[in-house]
């Protein structure tokens, strides 16, 4: 890897740590961009898997007091797995821009529902039926575009949780899914040795810049927290409809 690279991935990946130790979210959406434009999305891709489990596990670990507040979690995580086992292969047969406009479409709706009905949250038994739904098509769209958070990150923000229960089950989830996914890849020989060797080194600066991201929440109020989750949610849907329909 180039010097000129290696600064590109460690831009990248400064960003998407700091969003990541805010919010929970960010990684792959803030750092894959920056660095797909000078790497290749392929290899983007592929060095950020790594770092995105363990940030995720990290932040799982960190905040595990408050599994308490997502009873529910069971319900998600084992429906994901043989969605990303289904999924792969039924999603295998739509475009990239069906996907996308798809995921687009979920989290333009949700925003929506949202602005009209600023104070809905699900109730523990809606939270209950949905889970298992929300689990197997997130982990269907983890395996088919390498992309959950629009689907789990919606649906957790309708639970209504506080900060460190948010940040806790997104990273419950995307650990489950993304190293799940991981295995998946190397299983199937999908990464070099070198590919493997660079996103493992990657975890480094993004942990380093996740620490004052998870600081920076500490400081915010739980009203703001929520904002900007749904500023990134929003950010999320006009990527994924400017991939689709623009630079394709």
């Amino acid at each position: 890897m180039s010097t000129e690279d290696l600064v590109v991935v460690f831009v990248a990946l400064a960003a998407g740590g700091l969003t990541k130790g805010l919010t929970g979210l960010g990684l792959p959406m803030v750092s894959i961009p920056i660095m797909a434009g000078f790497l290749g999305v392929e290899r983007a891709v592929l060095i950020l898997i790594v770092p995105i489990v363990v940030l995720n596990l990290w932040l799982a670990w960190v905040n595990r007091d408050c599994v308490v507040d997502v009873p529910e979690l069971p319900r998600l995580l084992i429906p994901g797995l043989p969605g990303a086992a289904l999924g792969a292969s039924v999603l295998y047969l739509a475009s990239d821009r069906v996907l996308a406009t798809i995921l687009a479409v979920w989290i333009v709706g949700y925003l929506l529902l949202r602005l009209l009905h600023p104070n809905l949250t699900l109730s523990q038994g809606a939270r209950r039926r949905a889970a298992p739904a929300v689990g197997f098509a997130a982990g269907a769209m983890q395996a088919a575009t390498g992309i959950s958070a629009p689907i789990v990150a919606a649906y957790v923000d309708a639970l209504g949780l506080s900060p460190r229960s948010y940040v806790f089950a997104v990273a419950a989830i995307f650990t489950a899914l993304t190293g799940a996914h991981l295995i998946v890849l190397v299983s199937v020989s999908a990464y070099s040795l070198q590919q493997l060797l660079e996103s493992t080194l990657a975890v480094i600066p993004a942990l380093i810049f996740m620490r004052p991201g998870v600081w920076l929440r500490s400081l915010i109020a739980p009203s703001v927290f929520t904002g900007v989750i749904r500023v990134l949610l929003a950010l999320m849907a006009l990527r994924l409809l400017y991939g689709a329909w623009v630079s394709a």
